[in-house]
């Protein structure tokens, strides 16, 4: 890790340098791999101010932090930039955990037609995949059937919260089977 120290109207000893770059060893635990990382101490009038400024190859940090005494404006920036990485990890793990349960649900889900061939009674068996996820009114259900030229459509009814689907019967009737789940 690439630190780089600058400060101006003051003097940094080694010690806090060694602190900060410990510390910033255990925030890279979490961030992963720092390209990058700033950090700018300068006294302004009472108040030490610093500023940090860290690099990954996912996020970007900039982190400042005012105090009296040097050493406390170090450890407030550093335990702000602690949170910062936790929080970011936490969400990436949810974005990933989202994204392998839709991943998972899509592996499941016929996108496009195909045709099988089945020795049932030497009847061909289509699998269509004329449905909708989202919950829809049987008036709404019956437009897309007739939009999409097919026998049937599978959806979920929005009034009763149950797998419905409607066809077109012998006699050219739209009619309607809901599943009593």
């Amino acid at each position: 890790m690439n630190i780089t120290f600058t400060s101006k109207n003051t003097k940094l000893t080694g010690a806090l340098k060694g602190f900060v770059e410990k510390n910033l060893k255990n925030i890279e635990r979490i961030t992963g791999n720092v390209i990058n990382s700033e950090v700018i101490v300068s006294q302004e009038k009472l108040d030490y101010k610093v500023e940090i400024n860290l690099r990954t190859r996912l996020n970007s940090y900039f982190i400042e932090a005012r105090d009296q005494k040097l050493k406390q404006a170090f450890r407030t920036s550093l335990d702000i930039l602690k949170s910062q990485a936790k929080k970011n990890k936490e969400k990436m793990k949810k974005d990933k955990k989202r994204i392998k349960r839709k991943n998972i649900f899509n592996k499941f889900v016929p996108y496009k037609r195909y045709e099988t061939e089945k020795d049932i009674k030497s009847e061909k068996i289509i699998i269509s995949d004329n449905f909708s996820r989202k919950p829809l009114s049987v008036e709404e259900a019956v437009f897309f059937l007739k939009d999409s030229g097919e026998n049937a459509y599978m959806f979920t009814n929005m009034e009763t919260n149950n797998i419905s689907v409607v066809f077109i019967n012998k006699k050219g009737e739209t009619s309607i089977i809901e599943a009593n789940l």
